[in-house]
């Protein structure tokens, strides 16, 4: 009496989605959908371990196939390819310079209730107000508030 091989296809099945949980690229969820197939048919008729194996392949080279970019999107979400500088709001935004901008060294500027790393094309001392020119992934590029009156 040994173990039915309806439940060894599908505890393989299971094994390979637990596997896929720790892994990220998204193929071994189709081969736990191809065991299952290969534990269903062989639930309803007895087949051979070929047929099994058979069976097995071209149920998950079809899920692959069908399947894979519709549910990669589904479960990977979105991300936007846009830089962030298009992100900032269109009214100006100021702060204040924390530790002074020695170009080309950055300098630290109090901006919506954060520190950010700042740059500027021309030094600024500590305790300027500053407006936000560009912000690019946690740097923002400043100039002094009153070179821009001019």
């Amino acid at each position: 009496m040994g173990i039915s091989p309806v439940l060894i296809w599908f505890l393989f099945g299971i094994a390979c989605f637990v596997v896929e949980l720790m892994l990220p690229g998204f193929v071994l969820f189709f081969l736990g959908i191809g065991a299952w197939c290969a534990a269903a048919a062989l639930a309803v008729i007895d087949v051979p371990l070929t047929a099994q194996l058979l069976i097995f392949l071209i149920c998950s080279l079809l899920s692959l196939i069908l399947l894979r970019a519709r549910l990669k999107s589904i479960f990977s979400g979105s991300s936007s390819k846009e830089a962030d500088s298009v992100n900032m709001n269109s009214t100006p935004a100021t702060g204040v310079v924390t530790d002074a901008i020695i170009p080309p060294a950055d300098g630290r500027v109090k901006y919506g209730g954060s520190f950010w790393r700042a740059t500027a094309d021309e030094p600024i001392t500590e305790g300027t107000v500053v407006l936000i020119v560009e912000k690019k992934d946690l740097i923002i590029k400043v100039r002094a508030l009153s070179a821009n009156k001019e």
